[in-house]
């Protein structure tokens, strides 16, 4: 209870630090947005797009109202990622023995991917805390296989793991391999050993499957929105390497989580625990990476909860001597000062992991640590924007960089955002329906100043009434400014 209580603390410190100081990007920007509708409008736009993110939006609202703010929307995930480690901590010794425990929770803190999405104003660390829960109440089911109440238990998770995220699924996974590696499931069981194992497939695989059955309308109505990720395009293997470096933060540190699993599974030392850790943190990101070539899934935040296993897979560098200080057992009389070298490897990797991947942490509690400048955007708009001046958003559509006026509405008070012609909530959409083509000619007539907002770079014509906007500006407007924020860029028009 005690390592558990520490673990959380350690968690809130690690990723409370400098959790307000990134500015948001735009999924962060839409978790305010619709969070601070009402739930009534909240559910009528999962009816057309972020359905499996509509649990999380819900959350946020019933804690925070109809104003959240980034900092208290992301201390959702700062707690759920605290959290977490008291749940690796008792899986791990569930498993192995405490040593591995607080291995897998320093683990779980020195992760840089894990502090990025800890600060995330979205679902992910909420369904890697889901997941490490479900993990543990499976294994705590089969301590005790006769008791009804942990197959139950474990079953009601499922259902909750995919309603946060559906990709948080792949856990499953790691489940498969701690029920089919159970004892007695291979290598010549003994008569004794194979009813145990033979209840545990058993009473196991009827629990998940009733937990995927609970769980099968809100995967299959999210599915018939698959097209708002259309977007995602087949990884290339510089994907697939380029994950496990923003896992660890760097190249070495990359390497070195390669070889440590690597040498963990080799050694073969709790092997159960090891095979799960493989099964839910390390085959899920090629198996993701194949699928994502026929059907598009591919990024790294979907990937996040899959990294608790991955930190039990690792954490069996601290079993590689011969036994563990800290096993249930104990250490034998006198044992302890002449064993104290068979926690280095555990100390030496989780080191060695937190000093290669500071730059990258420190990098993440940066003004642009989540990689976009929303709070510039909207700063410089507010600073430098006229009233009467208009706004345009190109491109449109799933771009989503309208969400930065209902981000920081105070900025954009005075501006005409002459392209919409209705907002988010009335048209139960992310960031509302623009006119047509002929509709944003008509209210363009009479603008003298525009300001654009979009990505860097050549603006994209993505349909219709993107390219009317283009034709306009070249035709009536010259470009006096243009401004490169990170990931956004902001251009001033006046008439000619």
């Amino acid at each position: 209870m005690l390592l558990g209580c520490l673990a959380a603390a350690a968690g809130l410190v690690v990723f409370g630090w400098g959790a307000g100081m990134p500015s948001a990007w735009r999924d962060e920007a839409v978790t305010l947005a619709v969070a601070s509708r009402s739930v009534g409008d909240i559910l009528a736009l999962a009816r057309s797009v972020d359905l499996v993110h509509t649990p999380y939006y819900l959350l946020v609202h019933a804690l925070f109202g109809s104003d959240p703010s980034l900092t208290a929307a992301r201390w959702v995930s700062v707690v759920a990622a605290a959290l977490t480690g008291p749940v690796l901590y008792g899986t791990a010794r569930r498993a192995a023995d405490r040593a591995v425990g607080c291995t897998a929770v320093a683990l779980w803190l020195a992760l840089p991917l894990v502090s990025r999405y800890a600060q995330e104003a979205r679902p992910y660390a909420l369904a890697a805390l889901l997941a490490a829960l479900s993990s543990y109440l499976l294994l705590r089911a089969c301590a005790r296989p006769g008791a009804r109440r942990g197959w139950v238990l474990y079953a009601l998770s499922l259902p909750v793991v995919l309603a946060v995220n559906t990709l948080a699924g792949l856990v499953l996974l790691g489940h498969a391999a701690w029920l089919l590696t159970a004892p007695g499931a291979a290598g010549g069981p003994s008569a004794a050993a194979r009813p145990g194992r033979v209840v545990l497939l058993r009473r196991g695989g009827a629990a998940a499957a009733a937990g995927l059955l609970l769980a099968a309308p809100l995967v299959l109505a999210a599915q018939r929105q698959a097209g708002q990720v259309a977007f995602l395009q087949p990884p290339a293997l510089r994907d697939l390497t380029g994950h496990v470096v923003a896992t660890a933060g760097s190249r070495p540190g990359a390497l070195l989580l390669v070889g440590a699993a690597a040498l963990v599974l080799a050694a073969g030392r709790h092997r159960r625990l090891a095979l799960l850790g493989a099964a839910w943190g390390a085959l899920p990101v090629p198996l993701l990476w194949a699928l994502a070539q026929v059907h598009p899934l591919w990024t790294t935040r979907y990937l996040v909860p899959t990294l608790p296993g991955l930190c039990l897979l690792l954490a069996g560098v601290a079993a590689l001597g011969a036994g563990s200080l800290l096993a249930r057992r104990g250490p034998a009389p006198g044992a302890r000062a002449r064993g104290g070298w068979r926690l280095l490897p555990a100390v030496a990797l989780v080191a060695a992991l937190a000093a290669t991947g500071l730059p990258r942490q420190l990098a993440l509690r940066g003004p642009v640590g989540h990689a976009e400048d929303v709070r510039g955007v909207a700063a410089l708009v507010a600073e430098r924007a006229r009233p009467g001046d208009a706004v345009l958003f190109v491109p449109n559509g799933e771009y989503r960089y309208r969400v930065v006026v209902q981000s920081h509405p105070e900025a954009f008070a005075g501006l005409a955002d002459v392209a919409l012609a209705r907002g988010p909530e009335e048209s139960a959409t992310l960031v509302g329906v623009e006119h047509g083509p002929e509709g944003i000619s008509r209210a363009m007539a009479d603008v003298e100043r525009v300001w654009v907002i979009g990505r860097p770079g050549a603006m994209i014509a993505a349909e219709p009434g993107d390219r009317r906007k283009l034709e306009l500006l070249a035709r009536r407007y010259r470009q006096v400014d243009r401004v490169d924020l990170a990931d956004w860029t902001v251009r001033e028009f006046v008439r000619r």
